[in-house]
C-alpha cells in the first residue's frame, strides 16, 4: 500500500479514482445523495497533495444516518463514529483498501458550501493555489511526525 502521509506531485489518475468511486457511491445511494463531489487537494489539477481521495456527499438530512450509512458501507467504507466534527458524518476505506475519505454533509450547510468554495477558488486562482501548495510542503517538513499538529496548522 502506498505511503499516504506525504505530499505527492499531482497525479491525473486521482480524477479517475474519484470517478470510479463516485459512480459506485451514486449507484448505491441513488437519490439519497443530492450531489457527490471530488473535493480536497486531489480535486485540483496541478496541486500537490496527500494522495488521499476526498469525496463529499451532500444529503438532505445529516441527522438521518441510517438513511445512508448502510449504502456507503456496502460500497466498502467504514463509518467513523469517533469523528469529532459534528458538521459531517465521516467514512474511511475498509482496511487494506486505497485511502479514501468520504465526508457526508447536509446540503446547503456552511461546511458543505465552504468545502466547495475553497476547492473552486483554488481551481480559479493559480497563484494562490501555488502558495497553498508551498505552505503544505512547508508544514509537512515541520510536522512530518506530528499529524494532528500539521492538520491544525493547515486549517488556521
Amino acid at each position: 500500500m502506498e505511503e499516504q502521509w506525504r505530499i505527492a506531485t499531482y497525479d491525473p489518475a486521482w480524477r479517475q479514482m474519484f470517478l470510479e468511486t463516485g459512480l459506485r457511491l451514486r449507484e448505491a445511494l441513488e437519490d439519497k445523495a443530492l450531489r457527490i463531489d471530488h473535493v480536497g487537494s486531489t480535486s485540483i489539477t496541478g496541486l500537490d497533495a496527500k494522495p488521499i481521495i476526498d469525496i463529499q456527499i451532500s444529503v438532505l438530512h445529516l441527522d438521518k444516518l441510517p438513511d445512508f450509512q448502510f449504502d456507503i458501507e456496502r460500497v466498502g467504507f467504514v463509518f467513523r463514529e469517533d469523528n469529532p466534527d459534528q458538521s459531517k458524518r465521516y467514512f474511511r476505506e475498509a482496511p487494506g483498501n486505497r485511502r479514501t475519505h468520504v465526508h457526508v454533509r447536509q446540503a446547503g450547510s456552511f461546511s458543505e458550501q465552504m468545502t466547495l468554495l475553497f476547492r473552486d477558488y483554488l481551481r480559479e486562482h493559480p497563484v494562490d493555489c501555488l502558495k497553498y501548495a508551498e505552505e503544505k510542503h512547508r508544514l509537512m517538513s515541520l510536522y512530518k511526525e506530528q499529524r494532528s499538529s500539521m492538520w491544525r496548522a493547515k486549517v488556521l
